[in-house]
């Protein structure tokens, strides 16, 4: 692995990623880690996306921006889902689609109850990252005093557990929350020696309760207090560790910048994996996330070369 000094990025947050998407790959293997790995994994990735908002951007510049960069794949690749499920399903003799039902879930409820049929089920994130970002920038358009902000994105936190609202309204309004403290946490508190507490708060939770049950898609929290302590408290250890020890690499590298492609195609490269090891009768969690991540980084090889081409573009 060739070990090289990045210049103008801020190297750790590519190692999260990178890790943060190896861990959801993981998780999706139904490996021993599962739980735990969904105990957080989504927290991570809304608290990233919270790092780099430009609020000086116009809401048009802002909204634009974001639309290119979430809806558009979100639209495409759910599109793209669809149609590989439907081949699956003629190939294999099973019941075909409903489409109009399945269109439905894509354009109008975005969520993953209405994904989950088809290898799109992970595509939610999309949706509800967008409209968290626009409902935060609308906050901090209309809202200056940072503890009103708090208090307003709790509110709408709060009430995403009790409504259902289409265009995956109802998990931008929970994902809000993680994207704010993301936020606040990159402006102003990443090198707080206050994080070094986190690890003691972090057991001190574990044996209270254990690992908690968490489920952001379908906003199943176990308990919601200490699902929100607990995957803020690993993912700040995640970060203080991830500083300190410095990773310089171009494979981590090339994984944190292509979260979103990685991310989207999981779901085919693990469904691959699984089948080659069900007819081997070879192999176990481990092998298929071996074959997963094999075909994944031939994937993001493929994508270098032909960068910013056909679908490639889009992620």
């Amino acid at each position: 692995m060739r070990i090289i000094i990045l210049q103008g990025n801020i190297n750790w947050i590519d190692n999260l990623k990178a890790f943060g998407i190896l861990a959801v790959i993981l998780g999706h293997i139904a490996s021993p880690f599962s739980s735990f790995i969904f105990s957080w994994h989504m927290p991570l990735f809304f608290m990233i996306s919270g790092f780099f908002i430009k609020f000086d951007l116009s809401p048009k510049d802002f909204i634009l921006k974001d639309f290119k960069r979430l809806m558009i794949p979100y639209f495409i690749f759910s599109m793209i889902a669809l149609v590989l499920e439907e081949l699956k399903r003629i190939v294999l003799h099973r019941e075909l689609l409903d489409f109009v039902n399945e269109l439905k879930g894509v354009f109008l409820w975005m969520d993953i109850t209405s994904l989950i049929n088809t290898y799109a089920f992970v595509l939610w994130f999309l949706p509800a990252l967008f409209f968290a970002k626009v409902i935060l920038l609308s906050i901090n358009k209309y809202i200056q005093n940072i503890f009103l902000q708090f208090i307003t994105i709790s509110m709408l936190f709060t009430s995403s557990f009790y409504i259902n609202l289409p265009f995956a309204l109802d998990n931008g309004m929970n994902a809000v929350l993680f994207i704010f403290i993301g936020n606040i946490f990159f402006r102003f508190y990443q090198d707080n020696k206050l994080l070094y507490l986190l690890p003691i708060i972090f057991v001190g939770l574990y044996f209270v309760y254990g690992v908690p049950s968490l489920d952001v898609a379908s906003k199943n929290y176990g308990l919601v207090m200490f699902n929100i302590v607990w995957a803020l408290s690993f993912i700040g250890i995640f970060v203080l560790v991830l500083k300190k020890i410095n990773i310089q690499s171009t494979i981590l590298t090339l994984w944190g910048g292509n979260t979103m492609l990685l991310f989207i195609i999981h779901p085919y490269t693990n469904n691959i994996a699984h089948i080659v090891v069900e007819k081997l009768h070879f192999g176990d969690w481990f092998f298929k996330l071996f074959l997963s991540l094999l075909l994944l980084q031939i994937i993001l090889f493929i994508k270098l070369k032909y960068n910013n081409r056909g679908l490639f573009k889009y992620v």
